[in-house]
C-alpha cells in the first residue's frame, strides 16, 4: 500500500504537471549549470547507463540523453511521465525510489533532481541507489532545500528587526505551501505532506546526509552549497563578478555560513 507521503506526492505532482516546466530550475542558466555538472561527472564513468529517480517531466533525461548510451527514468506520478520527451535511448516507468525495479549494479550513474525533500525514508532510498549502482558509479542529487537555511529563517519571529531582504525570504518560505494553493490550486496540507523533509523530517543537513549515505555503503560524499541569500539582488547590483566574490567568501566561511545557502549539491560514490 502507498504511504500517506507517497499519496500526497502523487496528488501534488499530478496537479503541478501541466505547468511543471515553469519551475525556476528549468530556466536556461540553470540548465547550463546542470548540464556542465553532468558532463563532468559522466567523464568519470564508461557512460553506459543512467537512472533518474523522480524524473518528473524529464529535465535530467533531456540534459544527459547524449552523455549515456541508455537512460531510465522512474516516477510515481503518471501525469509527469506522460510529459517526458520520447527518445530512442530513454525508457520510463512508474516506480518508487524506495524499491527500484532493477538488478544490482545496473547503472553507472543515478540522479535525483529536486527529489530528496519529497522522500520520507532517505536511508532506504540511499540503500537502493547504492545497490543499483555499479562499483565506481556516482549518485548526484541537487535542487533540494538545505535544512540549515530553512531552520534559520523559520526561527525568526515575524516581528524581528531584520532587513527587508531577510524578511522577504522568511515570508517566502513560511508561505511556501500556501503559494502552491494560490498558483496551482494544490491544498497547503498536500504540499506540506509532499515536501516532507521541509516540514516534518528535517534530515537534509550535511551531517545527517553524510551519515546516511555512508551507512548505505557509499565511500565518499561531497556536499557543496549554492544559491546564497540575496544572490539575485547582488547579481542585479554588481553583476556576476560580485556574485562570485561573495560566493567565494561564504564558501571560505563554511560551516559557519551554511544557513545562508538555499540549496546543496550532493555527489556520492
Amino acid at each position: 500500500m502507498p504511504s500517506q507521503i507517497h499519496l500526497a506526492n502523487i496528488e501534488f505532482h499530478r496537479m503541478l504537471a501541466p505547468r511543471y516546466e515553469q519551475q525556476p530550475f528549468f530556466q536556461e542558466e540553470n540548465r547550463r549549470r546542470v548540464r556542465g555538472l553532468l558532463q563532468e561527472l559522466a567523464r568519470s564513468t564508461c557512460g553506459e547507463r543512467l537512472l533518474d529517480v523522480g524524473c518528473g517531466t524529464g529535465l535530467i533525461l533531456d540534459l544527459a540523453h547524449d552523455l549515456f548510451e541508455e537512460l531510465d527514468g522512474i516516477d510515481i506520478t503518471p501525469e509527469m511521465l506522460e510529459r517526458v520527451k520520447p527518445r530512442s535511448n530513454v525508457k520510463t516507468q512508474l516506480a518508487t525510489a524506495e524499491s527500484l525495479p532493477f538488478p544490482d549494479a545496473t547503472f553507472d550513474a543515478i540522479t535525483a533532481y529536486s527529489v530528496l525533500h519529497h522522500i520520507e525514508d532517505l536511508g532506504q532510498v540511499f540503500r537502493e541507489v547504492r545497490r543499483a549502482l555499479k562499483p565506481g558509479g556516482f549518485f548526484y542529487a541537487d535542487e533540494s532545500p538545505s535544512q540549515y537555511y530553512l531552520e534559520s529563517l523559520f526561527a525568526l519571529a515575524p516581528e524581528s528587526s531584520v532587513s527587508e531582504l531577510v524578511r522577504e525570504q522568511r515570508n517566502r518560505i513560511t508561505t511556501d505551501a500556501a503559494e502552491y494553493m494560490r498558483l496551482y490550486g494544490i491544498p497547503a496540507k498536500i504540499a506540506e505532506e509532499a515536501m516532507t523533509q521541509n516540514f516534518a523530517q528535517h534530515a537534509l543537513k550535511q551531517d545527517s546526509l553524510e551519515r546516511l549515505l555512508k551507512d548505505s555503503g557509499f565511500n565518499t560524499v561531497q556536499i557543496t552549497f549554492r544559491r546564497f541569500l540575496g544572490e539575485d539582488q547582488c547579481s542585479l547590483e554588481g553583476g556576476q563578478q560580485q556574485v562570485d566574490t561573495i560566493y567565494r567568501y561564504l564558501v571560505n566561511m563554511l560551516p559557519l555560513s551554511r544557513n545562508l545557502f538555499k540549496y546543496f549539491v550532493l555527489v556520492a560514490r
